[in-house]
Order: structure tokens, then sequence, then C-alpha cells
């Protein structure tokens, strides 16, 4: 049983305009002093010599204290740059699905097409629970299920298209590169902002790729076989833990996501795709035994 997404009852999205960021909460503490000093007329030196080495010895202690305070008081944390400039409101499913609705409209299959509609997939939904398995460290060919709890699941389903294709512009590598990117940057803002989470899968629509004889053939060509192909991309909290110690866009450096065109040769383009070449899998649906429905992801080779 196909696990394709059915698409969403809408049409497709008209350009974006992005939404002014939204900054956080709360703001700095800004404490200043003003000191101002009419010094009358002294008369007796000896008087004017005490009152200064009074203000002396205070201004002594005054550095003092805040020397050991420093050490071992409370102290203010400069924590530095924000790590983005939007967050999301929530958290746990309904955090996951505000960070599809804030990305997806910036990833444009043509100027006034999105790329896809992004949705969250409830793995413990009563009505038709999906289960994700991986092949198992060390094996050949045992499965080993993600956890649902600590697990995210984004369906990215094709505009313009059937059964959640994309429909609009031309396939090419590019376009699977900037797929790619959009998972990639799902992942980090929910590494980020969804507490619990351990693994991130984003499930591309469905594509095809060429398969033809390239080196001595049995029997000769005419064109090349096209066959479908269902990919999806999964990253583990451990391998994106550097980016999540780093502002964003020191990873990603574009706030608006490069066009399909301009994609290869975007400042992280060789980031995505060695980031994400590692945690490409074709991804296959079956019913399983109980009823549930089964995503089993296979490694891809290196794209």
């Amino acid at each position: 049983m196909s696990f394709r997404r059915p698409h969403p009852e809408s049409s497709p999205a008209h350009e974006h305009v992005a939404d002014p960021p939204v900054t956080g909460g709360g703001g700095e503490l800004l404490a200043s002093r003003e000191r101002a000093a009419h010094a009358p007329r002294i008369r007796h030196a000896g008087r004017f010599r005490w009152v200064t080495a009074g203000l002396f010895l205070l201004a002594v202690a005054s550095l003092a204290a805040a020397v050991l305070l420093s050490g071992n008081g409370p102290r203010v944390v400069n924590s530095g740059a924000a790590w983005s400039a939007w967050r999301p409101p929530d958290d746990g499913l309904a955090g996951a699905q505000e960070i599809a609705d804030y990305l997806a409209p910036y990833y444009r299959a043509t100027p006034s097409d999105q790329l896809a509609i992004v949705t969250v997939v409830n793995l413990n939904n009563p009505a038709n629970p999906l289960q994700v398995v991986v092949p198992a460290p060390g094996s050949s060919q045992g499965l080993l299920p993600l956890p649902p709890s600590g697990t995210i699941v984004y369906n990215l389903c094709g505009v313009g298209g059937s059964d959640c294709a994309i429909g609009v512009g031309q396939p090419s590598a590019a376009r699977l590169l900037l797929l790619r990117r959009e998972a990639l940057e799902l992942a980090l803002y929910t590494f980020k902002y969804i507490s619990g989470t351990q693994n991130v899968v984003a499930i591309l629509p469905p594509g095809h790729t060429l398969v033809g004889c390239t080196g001595i053939c049995a029997k000769p060509q005419s064109k090349p076989i096209v066959k479908p192909l269902d990919l999806a991309v999964a990253f583990d909290r451990s391998e994106l833990g550097p980016y999540l110690a780093e502002p964003l866009r020191r990873t990603l450096p574009e706030e608006i996501p490069p066009s399909v065109g301009q994609m290869p040769v975007a400042a992280e383009a060789p980031l995505v795709s060695v980031i994400t070449a590692h945690g490409l899998f074709a991804e296959k649906t079956q019913q399983g035994q109980d009823g549930s429905t089964v995503l089993t992801l296979t490694p891809m080779p290196p794209q």
C-alpha cells in the first residue's frame, strides 16, 4: 500500500512576502548612574586630603567587590546573537507545524509557485499510525524503528502535480538540491526549538531517475529508462549539533533561499550537498501486519 500523501485541498500558493522578523521577549536591563558634584571651597587642605582619601578607599572597595562577585557570585551572561530571527511560539507537533508553515513559502519552484506544502506527520495517529524503520547499524538485513517520541516527520507535498509530485517548473538536480536545503533547514529549526527531538525525517516529493547502460551493454538502448524514485532525508541530532551552537545564518547565509537556478552556485551549496548526502534514503511504504503504515528508509549512494 503506497503512503504517497494526499495533496492538500488548496491552490498553489501566491508569491510570499516575508513578515518582519519576530524578536524574542524581554530586553537588556540597562543601568546608568550620573554623578553631579558641587565642591565648596575648603579652607583647610587637611580636610580636603581626608575627603579625597575616603573617596579613593571607597572606589577600591567597590572594585574589589566587583571582582569578588564576578568570580563567585551572580553574573550577567552575554548570550551573543540570537540563533535565528524567528522561532516557533509552541513546542511539540504544533511547533513543528509552525516551523513548516514559516519556511515552506520561501522555497519556490518558480517565482510564483512554492516547491511544496509541508505538513507534520503524527506518528501516533490512532487512525493511521506510521512507523519509520531504518537499517540497524552493522546489519545488512535488520531494521531498526525510530522512536515516535523523539522523531519528527515532515511530508513535502509538491504543488501543481498529482500524488504530491511537483507539477510546475522542470525537474533537475538543482531542484533536488534546493529540496535538500529545505529539508536541512527544517531539521535545524526542529532540533533547535522542539524539545526532545532526536531524529528528523523529511519525505521529499516523488521524482524519477534515469537508468541506462554506461558500460558494455548486452542490448543497445535508444534512450535511458525512466523509473520512479521516492526519496527522504533523515537527520540525527548529534550530526547537526555543531550547527545548533552557532547562528543559523553562518550555516545558511541567505535569509531568502536561492532559486532553483541559483542553488548550485549558492554559498552553502557544497555544505548542503555533503550533509544531506549522508542522510539521503530511498523510501518505501507498505502496510504492516498490525494495520499501521511502515515507512522503510534504505540508504542511497552519494548523490
